[in-house]
């Protein structure tokens, strides 16, 4: 029942009792609708029930009396709550409380006095709606109280999360972390992790589609909350969240569940930069390893030919000095071969220990490369 409503239906088989009731009744500033009889007056009601303020019927009535019909109108869709006022010249506890039992709201006895039936009618129309407004704060206030309750709780949920992903140590196990809150929220969702290594993609139960993938990527410059359909992408820098059933539609939801959301990627934010940061750390060490490592087998290789080459050289010396003896030479001619090997063999010795300023030169390189990484 609005409160800009102004139709009454009165309903009298007294025709002159009908229009009585009709002028004390415009006469206060209502429209008034009538009907002979309670058959009547359901047709009116079906037609025009919506736009009636209140009813006011006869009790005694032939076919179906204002008991009857009281009943009958409570049963049609809208009608619960419009007010009924009988008027009656029986006003008994009896027939009172038998109006009181089918629905009524009020008595008017007959005869009827015209200042009476006005009074009676504002009451119980005013009453009515100042009940509906009371009914919509509670419902309101109940409903606040519902949607402060359950933010509260997708908050714990929240919070649980950020506790949860302390112990995490890789992004699969941060993506099932998320699986695990964004089910609890009824959403299902798919994150993407960008990576020095790469862009890795997960998806709860399934694998991620090869389009859902690109589409994700492709929307990263669309801001931060990007909505298409049922879909919402939510963009960070190191990550994006596609939620596959946002509730776009609603308002109100969608308002608190962006807040929500909102605050889980803020966590996540924070752990996928921790992630990030150790992924680097650790990539820098196996570079320090590999090249450190890399050095080291330079040098030994090294060292070893060096060692290999220079003993090979006064191996060739011994057999020289050995075969002289029988090539018939000359003491300066032996003095000549032999002052010809020790002379390659400091040569080598010289090339070697070039080779070692070049290992060192190496070894500069690699202390360099370390204290950029740290």
């Amino acid at each position: 029942m609005s409160a800009n409503n102004t139709n009454i239906l009165v309903v009298d088989d007294d025709p002159f009792l009908l229009e009585l009731l009709s002028v004390h009744i415009q006469s206060a500033g209502y429209t008034v609708l009538t009907a002979e009889n309670g058959q009547q007056a359901l047709g009116v009601i079906q037609d025009k029930g919506r736009q009636l303020c209140a009813i006011v019927s006869d009790v005694e009535m032939p076919e179906l009396n204002g008991y009857d019909l009281c009943t009958r109108v409570r049963t049609i869709e809208g009608m619960q709550e419009v007010p009924f006022i009988f008027v009656s010249a029986k006003h008994s506890l009896e027939e009172k409380l038998k109006g009181y039992e089918v629905g009524g709201d009020d008595y008017i006895s007959k005869p009827i006095e015209g200042e009476e039936v006005v009074i009676k009618i504002r009451h119980i129309i005013d009453k009515r709606i100042k009940h509906h407004a009371l009914t919509r704060q509670v419902q309101d206030s109940f409903n606040a109280a519902m949607q402060a309750m359950s933010y509260t709780s997708n908050l714990g949920q929240v919070l649980q999360f950020t506790k949860a992903i302390t112990e995490v140590n890789d992004f699969a196990g941060l993506a099932t972390k998320l699986f695990d809150v964004s089910s609890a929220l009824g959403l299902a969702v798919v994150v993407q992790f960008h990576t020095p290594t790469g862009v890795v993609n997960y998806k709860h139960g399934a694998e991620v589609s090869p389009l859902e993938a690109n589409v994700i990527e492709m929307a990263r410059n669309k801001g931060r909350f990007f909505d298409f359909q049922t879909r919402t992408i939510i963009n960070y820098r190191d990550f994006s969240l596609l939620v596959l059933n946002m509730p776009v539609d609603d308002a109100e939801k969608y308002g608190l569940l962006k807040d929500i959301l909102g605050n889980l990627c803020d966590a996540l934010e924070v752990k996928v930069k921790l992630l990030l940061s150790s992924v680097v750390v650790q990539r820098k060490d196996e570079v320090i390893k590999t090249v450190s490592s890399a050095l080291q087998s330079i040098d030994t290789a090294y060292r070893d030919m060096q060692h290999a080459n220079l003993a090979a050289i006064d191996d060739l010396l011994h057999r020289m000095e050995e075969a002289m003896f029988g090539f018939g030479l000359s003491e300066s001619q032996e003095d000549t071969v032999r002052g010809i090997i020790l002379y390659a063999k400091n040569k080598t010795a010289e090339i070697f220990e070039d080779g070692k300023e070049l290992y060192d030169e190496f070894e500069k390189i690699h202390n360099t490369l370390v204290k950029g990484l740290k």
